[in-house]
């Protein structure tokens, strides 16, 4: 009798923590879509990312967790300032999404000749995560990332070029004998809207969540070469091993992680390399 009511206590604490993974999800997005003066190229469907992003989370928390509670806020093209990027505001989120121009270490910003290096920003407090679909921020050759950290759990992003293309139908021959015309929809912005997918509804890592979504719409569907990357600190939280790479959303850790010297064993980065990416 013990046994089995010990049993029953471990099975409703799994299924507990599983269906409660986070009170609140706080989210904030950050695009770019035409820069000031066109001093850089215009990033395509920048909003229609965030948007897609935002979407995503929004339904797949409902479906999957609906007693936790969901928060969004977006900035967009002149909102995007170095002063409020580097300042409290993305800290008070626990994902932060941006989407624009970016070198090895930097992102660009509103307005003219306006940047984020990663030594002006350390992500920490309530932000767990960040997604930057930009290129080259993690080139695996120009890019020291660990000064981005400051209790965030893992970045996602590009060692490579990143790629943006606008909605459209991709046709194919189907029907009997192959006669018929038929299509779906295609579009760059189903990276993010996989992504959450993935990671919510589908309870991949978070890496595994966002590289497979890159390789079905931007190397399987485009055939663009690509090369998607995470960075992050780990070693041991409340003594036990973390390797933030494949950290799940319903078994997330709800705190800063790593956050001063001596905290943590080492730094990482994972990537895949598919097709001849460009840099």
């Amino acid at each position: 009798m013990k046994k089995e009511f010990l049993c029953c206590v471990m099975v409703l604490l799994l299924v507990t923590s599983a269906f409660c993974a986070m009170d609140k999800f706080k989210l904030v997005t950050f695009s770019i879509g035409s820069y000031e003066d066109h001093w850089q190229r215009d990033w395509s469907t920048s909003k229609e990312t965030a948007d897609a992003l935002m979407e995503s989370f929004k339904s797949n928390l409902k479906s999957v967790y609906p007693k936790t509670a969901f928060e969004y806020a977006q900035y967009f093209d002149a909102a995007v300032t170095e002063e409020v990027f580097t300042g409290s505001v993305p800290d008070q989120y626990n994902f932060v999404f941006y989407k624009g121009h970016g070198s090895p270490n930097m992102i660009t910003m509103w307005p003219k000749n306006q940047y984020v290096h990663s030594t002006e920003k350390k992500f920490g407090k309530k932000t767990y995560w960040a997604l930057f679909n930009s290129c080259l921020v993690f080139n695996n050759e120009k890019s020291y990332q660990d000064d981005w950290f400051g209790g965030i759990h893992s970045i996602l992003g590009f060692s490579s070029l990143s790629w943006s293309y606008p909605k459209y139908k991709k046709k194919y021959d189907c029907g009997p004998f192959g006669l018929g015309t038929c299509s779906y929809s295609v579009a760059s912005y189903y990276v993010e809207r996989d992504f959450a997918t993935n990671w919510i509804k589908g309870k991949q890592g978070i890496f595994m969540a966002h590289a497979n979504a890159v390789y079905k719409w931007i190397f399987q569907e485009r055939g663009i070469g690509i090369e998607p990357k995470i960075v992050y600190r780990f070693g041991y939280v409340d003594g036990q091993f973390f390797d933030p790479w494949d950290e799940k959303f319903e078994t997330a850790i709800q705190k800063p992680v790593f956050a001063t010297p001596g905290s943590y064993t080492g730094i990482g980065s994972r990537w895949y390399t598919w097709g001849t990416p460009s840099y």
